[in-house]
């Protein structure tokens, strides 16, 4: 079943990991929630966990 869609993912130095970016819907949308994604539409799946964003935290100044 079909829940949404990845619109970028990359490899993270930061965290040691590759990251992804994308949607889905709100029944699936609660932080924690693990998922199936095929990021390149290959019918290669790979186990994700939906997190808050940003995935690093940030420390911009905004005046």
């Amino acid at each position: 079943m079909k829940i949404g869609s990845v619109t970028s993912g990359m490899p993270s130095p930061s965290l040691k990991t590759n990251i992804a970016m994308g949607y889905v819907s709100k029944a699936f949308s609660k932080v924690g929630t693990k998922v199936l994604v095929d990021p390149s539409k290959k019918r290669q799946f790979f186990e994700a966990q939906v997190f808050k964003m940003p995935f690093v935290p940030t420390n911009y100044y905004i005046n």
